[in-house]
Order: C-alpha cells, then structure tokens, then sequence
C-alpha cells in the first residue's frame, strides 16, 4: 500500500516576494574598464544579480517540490536559499564596516570570495569562499531563530529521521506493519520547510533593497560614476 501526500495550497506569499526580487533582474551589464575600480564595481553588480537569481531559483524550485507534497526537495533547496540569504546579508554588513573605513582593498577582496570563491582546491585557489555557518550564525543575531531553523532544514537534508523515516515511512499498529510512499504521514507544508522559505525570501527582500542603497557608497569610494 503507497499513500501519497495530498497536493498543496500555493503560497501566495512566495509568489509575492519572488516577483519583487524578479524586478531586479538585469538581462546584461555593459563592458567595463580594466582598472581595478571598475572591476571592484562590476563585481559587486554581478554578485547581486548571481544571488538574486540563485535565491528565486531554489525559492521557485522549494515551492514547486512543496506544491506536490515532496518535502525532502523542498526542505533541501529552502536549506540552500538561506544559505544565499545570510551571505547576502554578511556582505552587506561587511560592505557597510569596509566603506566606513574606505577600503577599497578590503572590499575588492570580499567580492573576490563571494563571486569566484571555493572551498575544494585547498590553497591552490586563492579567493575562499565565505563560511555558510558563520554567516547563518550572523543573520541570527539580526534575526533571532535562523540558526534553529537552519538546523532542522539540515535534519531534513541529511538521511536520518527527519530526512529519510519521517518523510516516506507510516507505521501502523503493535506489529509497526510499514506503509511507504511520498509524504504517507500527510505532514503539512507550512511547519516542514514553508515558513523557513517564506521568513528566508523576507529577509532577502529587505537586504537587496540595503544593498541598493549601499551602491552608491560602494561607487562613490572606487571614483567611478558609470
């Protein structure tokens, strides 16, 4: 006997908040100068639009697995979305820390991390990437209960209890008779990965718009106007 899950509300909250980060979208940025200012803007213009698209992309494939009742993709790629939200976030508090201080090296280097960073070369590669648990840890001292729901996102993630039993497994009776299939214990969305998406997209909406804001400091210390 397989017992499917039931199929989902749409979000309209989600939707919402995707549409708003769409509207930032760029097809294409022009050509720019080969001085390492231009190039310190260009990256800070391209980072934006990588982690705008990275975030509507997970945030539109979550809801999509969470419409059709398939909680362990969608609690996966609501993992991944506030991962990208709190390095949006940690760049934008270090943007803030490195303008104050006019250093332009500084922010150079943290662009560097952020758009062409890796973890797997060792030191062959020189621009690490940013740590995911220091900047969760971060975001939740802005926003309190980010960590917590991090982990249980990771809990789903990873093949345990919450990822793998309590996601295709339904047990009945003295005997523990076994009844498998996609979401058999009917669990709701809302508190299996849902809000988390929805409290990530909020949070995402309101440091793009600081981020925007921060721009023009940004491009005002590198000289360049364009």
């Amino acid at each position: 006997m397989v017992t499917e899950g039931p199929t989902q509300a749409a979000s309209g909250q989600v939707e919402q908040l995707v549409d708003r980060l769409k509207r930032c979208f760029v097809d294409e940025l022009e050509e720019v100068g080969p001085d390492a200012d231009a190039r310190s803007l260009r990256l800070f213009d391209v980072w934006r639009q990588v982690s705008l698209r990275r975030i509507v992309d997970l945030a539109e494939s979550a809801e999509a697995s969470f419409l059709q009742g398939r909680l362990l993709p969608g609690c996966t790629l609501t993992r991944s979305a506030v991962e990208t939200v709190a390095i949006q976030y940690a760049v934008w508090k270090k943007l803030g820390a490195l303008t104050d201080a006019s250093d332009r090296r500084g922010i150079h280097t943290l662009l560097m991390s952020v758009v062409f960073g890796r973890r797997d070369k060792g030191d062959d590669w020189l621009n690490k990437s940013m740590n995911v648990l220091t900047a969760i840890d971060r975001l939740d001292k802005q926003f309190p209960g980010f960590r917590s729901q991090y982990d249980r996102l990771s809990e789903y993630a990873h093949p345990g209890l919450a990822g793998g039993y309590g996601m295709y497994v339904r047990t009945e009776g003295e005997g523990r008779r076994s009844y498998f299939g996609q979401n058999p214990l009917r669990l709701e969305i809302g508190p299996w990965g849902r809000s988390e998406l929805e409290r990530a997209l909020l949070v995402a909406v309101t440091f793009n718009d600081l981020l925007n804001d921060v721009r023009p400091r940004v491009q005002a210390l590198v000289g360049h106007h364009g």
